[in-house]
């Protein structure tokens, strides 16, 4: 079963404002990436904010890291929902 762009741009919008809405959200996953992943990831996220793109294109970078990772819309929604319980 294939995702729709309109259904993961939605999808995605839903998250980012779930999140921004508790922004120490994330801090309680207890989680730890290695190091390189994190230094990568946190890159990633400084150059998505400081170039200062509108909520449509950071919806689409957000959809391609979820497309590079393989992710489908069964798996997407069962990662949403495990982020959700431990915010």
């Amino acid at each position: 079963m294939k995702i729709t762009k309109t259904q993961l741009k939605e999808m995605i919008r839903e998250e980012l404002q779930n999140i921004t809405e508790g922004e120490s959200g994330l801090d309680k996953l207890d989680v730890k990436l290695p190091g390189q992943a994190q230094r990568y990831l946190n890159k990633a996220v400084d150059a998505i904010k400081g170039a200062n793109l509108n909520r449509r294109k950071q919806i689409a970078a957000l959809a391609k890291v979820v497309d590079a990772l393989g992710l489908d819309r069964k798996d997407l929604a069962k990662y949403m929902i495990k982020i959700k319980k431990e915010l």
